[in-house]
């Protein structure tokens, strides 16, 4: 069983990773808001467990088995955020109770909590695309999602108001195909998730 304390150093660890920035006891600590003595002791318990490799006044690198476990602890505490934020948590307490509920998440639950999110049914009739089947269609009145892939739906022709039909759903959670102001246009499965349509009979 792996401590509280040693999930908030290996994710304190693979954000930096995420955000290309050197692995020094420095670094660490000023993610941590620790003592760089206290970042140095646990690099070597952790060094010692297989999670990273440490030789003093050269760059940590984290290994696949710290790689791993960070990411993990890290997808969990970004979508105890987003949950917390969808049930109207207070904002300026969501990264606080994060810290604290995503080292007792379970798988389980981490993925049911993700299907609520990801695929909620706002209102009778208002669906994510991607539970419509092949034949249905709609209007999309809605897109939830960041700017990024917002940007990336509006270059593809998908705002509110454009009427879509679904032509093909590919097996095993592949993209699908819908129909858009007469064209074809293939989606992938996840970005179907933040686009809400309001079905036609």
């Amino acid at each position: 069983m792996v401590s509280e304390n040693i999930e908030e150093y290996l994710e304190a660890i693979y954000r930096l990773v995420e955000r290309g920035e050197r692995l020094t006891t420095t670094n660490i600590a000023k993610e941590m808001n620790v003592s760089k003595p206290s970042v140095t002791e646990m690099i070597k318990k952790l060094d010692k467990m297989g999670y990273l490799e440490y030789e003093p006044y050269r760059e940590i690198r984290l290994r696949s088995r710290g790689r791993r476990l960070g990411r993990r602890i890290l997808r969990k505490h970004r979508l105890i955020e987003r949950f917390l934020s969808t049930i109207g948590f207070s904002k300026n307490k969501i990264h606080e109770e994060a810290c604290r509920l995503e080292h007792t998440v379970s798988d389980e639950l981490e993925d049911l909590i993700k299907k609520r999110i990801e695929e909620p049914v706002y209102e009778k009739g208002i669906v994510s695309l991607a539970r419509l089947n092949p034949g249905q269609s709609g209007e999309i009145v809605s897109i939830r999602t960041g700017l990024r892939i917002k940007r990336r739906l509006q270059e593809l022709g998908l705002t509110p108001g454009t009427k879509i039909r679904v032509l093909r759903k590919a097996p095993m959670g592949g993209p699908i195909e819908i129909s858009v102001r007469g064209s074809c246009l293939a989606i992938g499965r996840g970005m179907s998730r933040h686009v809400f349509v309001e079905v036609k009979a």
